[in-house]
């Protein structure tokens, strides 16, 4: 009998033995130590990469907080609107100077929402039918392009760059007028230079011409916590020519330098 109860304890102390590894485990994991805490920290970012999420969002409390949370940038470089309409009575897909204005809200999150204000200056013809991108001997109106883009993105930090990636919805405002050198009562598709240009005012405003769904990706490096400086590119889908069966033709690629400050 008394074999058997010093068996029994010491498979009893075994057992605790063999467990107290456990919660030790437990105890530290409910509260770690600050050495290990710092150790920790230093290994999640010893591979390069910070934070994914870039932290918790707090909405803001005052105009000033929500001011704080919005990063300015701007954008410099071209656009590209295809064409796939004869060279012979068009342009080939004209390039134009593009320069555009924007914000970035919340600017540490890792969503955000990023409007912006894109400008450029272009020529168009009449066919009859469709408003085309002209060359400067055949243009009829100059038009000026205003693309208020309202896309949402998601940013993925590192040590010393980010890489963004974001869609959205572009609205694309045209005002037409007489090109220089070109007079109201000028030869035209239409019978006059003026008749043309009221009717390529009327085409960029029917058939959701107008609407570009856009997606677009861009890369910085930080130079700061709130400078940063890189590339752009930006793909707008015409809805307006696929609703007429015309395809991709006025698709828009715009490939800019972006600072973000």
């Amino acid at each position: 009998m008394i074999g058997m109860k010093k068996i029994f304890f010491a498979a009893a102390a075994l057992a605790l033995f063999s467990l107290a590894p456990i919660f030790g485990q437990e105890q530290n994991g409910a509260e770690p130590s600050e050495a290990q805490a710092q150790e920790n920290s230093a290994a999640n970012t010893s591979g390069g990469f910070q934070n994914l999420f870039g932290g918790s969002y707090v909405p803001p409390k005052s105009a000033k907080e929500f001011w704080s949370q919005v990063s300015p940038f701007t954008n410099i470089g071209i656009n590209i609107t295809v064409n796939t309409e004869s060279a012979l009575k068009s342009a080939p897909s004209p390039t134009a100077f593009a320069l555009a204005f924007g914000g970035i809200w919340p600017n540490k999150a890792f969503l955000s929402f990023q409007p912006r204000l894109a400008f450029w200056w272009s020529y168009y013809l009449w066919d009859g039918k469709n408003a085309l991108p002209a060359e400067v001997e055949n243009r009829t109106a100059f038009v000026l392009n205003f693309m208020l883009d309202l896309p949402a993105a998601a940013t993925f930090r590192f040590q010393k760059f980010q890489v963004e990636a974001g869609a959205g919805l572009g609205i694309l405002a045209r005002a037409a007028m007489l090109a220089g050198g070109v007079g109201e009562g000028d030869t035209g598709a239409s019978g006059s230079a003026g008749g043309d240009k009221s009717e390529i005012q009327k085409w960029f405003w029917s058939n959701a011409r107008f609407l570009y769904p856009e997606i677009f990706a861009a890369w910085e490096w930080n130079f700061t916590d709130r400078i940063a400086a890189g590339f752009e590119l930006r793909y707008y889908l015409p809805l307006g020519s696929l609703a007429d069966g015309r395809g991709l033709t006025e698709s828009i690629f715009a490939l800019s330098a972006k600072l973000i400050f």
